[in-house]
């Protein structure tokens, strides 16, 4: 952090005085949300995205972009449900339903992405997908093209079945969450974070002037490493090539995002902010199923989110008591 103002939280605090909506803005700008993902790291999206949330903050946006359990958290924000959805990660798939390596060994995902979405956002935690379509902020969700590892964004949803196909194609990690997803045109797709996972150029190619991203992990966190080559093998054979190589490439792209987001604008101009975890809670595992460690994530997404808009040291995350009492 710097002494200098934040020009994003800035406009996005003048909107919530002026009462700005979409669509009826009077100054003259956009402003757009990525949020990353991270499997149950996402746990941190959605602490952050629920203190937007509860600020006040998300008619502000123009825009949510979204990948893998980022998606999953800007669809609950635009449907108004942002401390329901976090609450998914410590409530409902923090078990051996959602997560399991053994099923590996019986050909069976090791992360049950279909539980997720036809279950848990179904049934148990419904999205308001007839809220979510009528939102005046339109959400993209990023997945990857199995043929030729291009980041596809799936947007413009007019059905419930539309915005959970979308979900279940964003989510889907290769070889270890099921088979790839059809896409619209019957492309097939997988996991958009190989292609897409922080979405910060789709953002301003669609003419965001401001963006704000969150990270589900802080940035002094190495970036992840390129190695895995028996996982590569298998992904060539099981899908394509070009998914093989976005494989192996995947530390050295999250590397250039890295030093891309450390800067205070976009290559096209528009002024970045950037969010991440700090403090208690903010390391997650991709697979985490500590109910404790997971609370202590979204705790720790809430607290960035509340410094970030100038609320540092106020409300705690609602369930951060939930964590304390478990603990007596």
């Amino acid at each position: 952090m710097t002494g200098r103002p934040d020009p994003v939280a800035a406009l996005a605090l003048a909107r919530r005085r002026a009462g700005s909506r979409p669509g009826a803005r009077a100054d003259g700008q956009r402003l757009a949300l990525v949020i990353e993902g991270g499997g149950m790291r996402g746990v941190i999206a959605g602490g952050m995205v629920s203190a937007l949330e509860h600020l006040g903050l998300t008619t502000a946006f123009d825009a949510v972009y979204g990948t893998s359990a980022g998606a999953c958290a800007g669809a609950y924000l635009l449907a108004g449900q942002a401390l329901p959805g976090t609450r998914i990660f410590y409530e409902d798939i923090n078990n051996r339903r959602f997560i399991s390596l053994p099923r590996l060994a019986r050909g069976r995902p090791a992360m049950d992405v279909d539980f997720l979405v036809d279950h848990v956002m179904t049934a148990v935690k419904p999205l308001d997908t007839a809220r979510l379509i009528a939102a005046a902020i339109p959400l993209t969700m990023m997945a990857t093209r199995v043929a030729d590892a291009a980041p596809v964004p799936l947007t413009g949803f007019r059905d419930h079945g539309e915005v959970m196909r979308a979900l279940r194609a964003t989510s889907r990690v290769p070889l270890l969450s099921g088979p790839p997803v059809p896409g619209p045109d019957g492309a097939l797709l997988v996991d958009g974070a190989l292609s897409a996972p922080v979405p910060v150029g789709i953002a301003e190619r669609e003419g965001a002037s401001h963006v704000l991203v969150l990270l589900t992990r802080p940035t002094a966190r190495p970036a992840p490493g390129g190695g895995g080559a028996l996982m590569r093998r298998l992904l060539v054979r099981r899908l394509s090539p070009a998914i093989g190589a976005a494989f192996a490439a995947r530390g050295e792209r999250y590397a250039a995002l890295a030093r891309l987001l450390g800067a205070a604008r976009l290559p096209g101009g528009a002024a970045l902010s950037v969010v991440t975890p700090g403090g208690p809670g903010a390391f997650v595992g991709r697979m985490e199923k500590r109910r404790l460690a997971l609370i202590d994530g979204a705790a720790a997404g809430w607290r960035a989110v509340m410094a970030w808009a100038g609320q540092a040291g106020g409300v705690a995350f609602p369930d951060a008591a939930m964590g304390k009492e478990a603990l007596r």
